[in-house]
């Protein structure tokens, strides 16, 4: 059935006006018996039959926090307009249309729809847990087991007059028209066939994507299974779908279909919709007066400034064994760290630590022959990352961090109100390299505030070479250089960081007690720099230092030499016998590493469902995705659980 053969059955289906339709497409529909003396035979229906709509799923999980201080206490689905909350208009309309299974995905204050859904019984109700952490491909992510032939709704649409039916011949995105620029997702190009072949973000002049979606059963089949192969990649978290459909739009062929304003709204803000309805203000004062928060509005207005801003989080778990997905120390401190917390006074617990000197630096500039002027010590190299680009961004500033990357950098530069551009760390031979003329070619165009080399590398376990690191260094004089040397210790890969410093004013290393040390519960780290710097990023810190048993235990393990070098060639070993281990298991391939965790690719293993097997057995790892593809990374525990990992992996592959 040709698309307008189908637009001219409909057309007859609803009683509407078809003087419009060519005579071929009426005599075509007419031969075929799909259309007998004006109405449409049971023929007719059945060659319908491949385009039903099987169910809409409307997204209300998110936060909007653009729309406080009312969204704080109430999902924006939930604001009512002319008479009908948004989201109860829509379900009444996909109703009218004949669509009477509908998936209402919610998350934050989702106790508000459970109330809600008691008014319609045949509405399925699904909780995004990750809602917090992930943009709304989570919430398809949610619902994938019933995308079928389906509307994909967002819980702030409002449609003028019902914009649904119950057959729809191909996957679309609604779009309306703007001559002015507009900071939406603007179509930039159609093939022949009326499929979108470009969308970029602003435009002017253009149709962009506002309102429903179709997605059809062909559609939605590659579009989950793609979904489910790349969910576990770190850009996901912050990744709206229409974003992943313009990452593979050759794929996921989609059309538009045209509006005009009076037609579709789309509301971003509470100020949009008292623009288009200002008797809203009766229902905001209404709510407040019922909830007793009249003067909510004056107590969180400075928030807004961060409405849009993506807070990194950790995915939580209760399990305290098996867990090779947070590359923590699973050999554990040195034991004359656990029995100076044994030993602990009260004066530990309840005086500030107010010499003049602070202990810690004093013992790290003895280990590292650089003055206690270029060391401050902090609550974990994250936070002294943190506080260094709170000090030195400004907003539009620009940062260059790696691809692949730890996505906790992404996150502290847009909280910055800065923008992250990448350069690429690649697979060559039996590990993975910085490309460093890359590197320099994009810092060339692109004249970035700061450079993060993380070395070695989250997750891929490559380093940079000293020549390589100061060549970075050198060529970018009005850039800071931070060097993330979290992992530092489980290799003999080591730097000239004092003749660094003293060379280059321009160069910060942030170093951790969490990985080699084993501390990760007690949140102590340091950076090393300029004395003047120092000066600087000290306005930061907190005028009392890191707790007292904390610096005291982290002298211990600073001195403990003999055991942390031991635990280091430990780890180096087992590291190594794995990867030479599990190259011989045929579709993957363990690169080398100088870190305390393994980064694998497969081939032709399902990688996902590899994830979940080790999972239920006691094993939690960590998924990475690149170009399409998922790969692992596992952090290096003692040997018999290495083993049972290596065994657990064998049986699935073998399965």
């Amino acid at each position: 059935m040709t698309e307008q053969e189908f637009d001219f059955i409909m057309a007859l289906r609803r009683n509407e006006d078809v003087a419009s339709f060519s005579k071929d497409v009426k005599l075509s529909c007419e031969k075929t018996g799909w259309v007998k003396n004006g109405l449409v035979t049971d023929s007719g229906m059945e060659a319908l039959a491949p385009y039903k709509v099987d169910n809409a799923i409307i997204m209300a999980a998110g936060r909007s926090r653009r729309c406080m201080p009312l969204s704080n206490y109430l999902p924006k689905g939930l604001f009512e307009i002319k008479g009908d909350t948004m989201v109860e208009r829509q379900i009444k309309q996909l109703h009218d249309a004949g669509i009477k299974e509908i998936v209402l995905v919610v998350g934050y204050l989702k106790e508000r729809y459970y109330e809600m859904a008691k008014k319609y019984p045949g509405l399925i109700v699904i909780d995004n847990t990750e809602w917090q952490e992930k943009n709304n491909m989570s919430s398809l992510y949610a619902a994938k087991d019933y995308i079928k032939s389906s509307y994909i709704c967002c819980s702030d649409n409002w449609f003028a007059h019902n914009v649904y039916r119950d057959y729809v011949y191909d996957s679309y995105y609604a779009c309306l028209y703007s001559d002015e620029f507009c900071n939406e997702y603007c179509v930039k190009g159609l093939d022949d066939r009326g499929y979108m072949t470009e969308v970029k973000k602003g435009g002017e002049k253009a149709w962009y994507t506002i309102g429903e979606a179709f997605f059809s059963k062909s559609f939605s089949e590659k579009f989950v299974d793609l979904m489910v192969k790349e969910y576990y990649d770190p850009d996901m978290k912050y990744m709206l779908w229409d974003d992943f459909q313009i990452k593979h739009i050759k794929e996921l062929l989609m059309k538009i279909k045209r509006y005009d304003d009076s037609e579709c709204k789309e509301f971003d803000t509470t100020e949009d919709i008292l623009q288009f309805y200002p008797n809203f203000k009766d229902f905001i004062d209404q709510f407040f007066q019922e909830e007793e928060l009249i003067n909510s509005t004056q107590r969180v207005s400075y928030l807004s400034n961060y409405a849009d801003t993506k807070q990194y989080s950790v995915v939580a778990t209760e399990q305290t064994t098996g867990r090779l997905h947070v590359n923590e120390n699973l050999f554990g401190a040195s034991p004359r760290c656990l029995e100076t917390l044994k030993n602990a006074t009260a004066e530990d617990l309840q005086y500030y630590d107010l010499k003049r000197e602070d202990s810690l630096a004093v013992a790290i500039s003895n280990m590292t022959e650089i003055p206690v002027d270029s060391i401050f010590i902090h609550s974990g190299s994250s936070d002294v990352i943190k506080t260094i680009m709170a000090l030195v961004l400004n907003k539009d500033d620009t940062v260059l961090i790696s691809a692949p990357a730890w996505n906790y950098y992404k996150s502290v530069i847009e909280l910055n109100f800065a923008k992250p551009e990448y350069y690429d760390i690649l697979p060559s031979g039996s590990s993975y390299v910085f490309d460093v003329s890359g590197l320099l070619a994009k810092a060339s165009e692109k004249k970035p505030r700061i450079i993060v080399l993380t070395t070695p590398h989250n997750p891929t376990g490559a380093v940079i070479g000293q020549k390589d690191l100061e060549r970075v260094i050198k060529e970018n004089p009005t850039s800071l250089v931070i060097v993330d040397e979290a992992y530092r210790g489980f290799s003999d890969v080591t730097y000239d960081v004092k003749y660094l410093l003293s060379s280059y004013n321009n160069v910060v290393f942030a170093r951790t007690f969490s990985k080699l040390y084993g501390l990760a519960g007690l949140r102590l780290g340091y950076g090393l720099c300029t004395p003047m710097a120092k000066q600087v990023f000290k306005l930061d810190l907190n005028p009392f230092r890191v707790s007292n048993i904390g610096r005291k235990v982290a002298i211990v393990a600073l001195n403990d030499k003999t055991y942390y070098r031991s635990l280091s060639k430990t780890v180096a070993e087992v590291r190594s016998w794995f990867i030479q281990e599990i190259n011989k298991i045929k579709g993957i391939k363990a690169f080398e590493s100088a870190a305390n965790f393994i980064f694998i690719h497969f081939d032709g293993i399902d990688v996902q469902s590899l994830k979940d097997y080790l999972a239920e057995n006691g094993y939690l790892v960590r998924l990475w995705t690149e170009s399409g593809n998922l790969s692992m990374r596992i952090t290096v525990a003692p040997k018999p659980d290495m083993e049972k990992v290596l065994g657990l992996i064998k049986q699935f592959v073998e399965k």
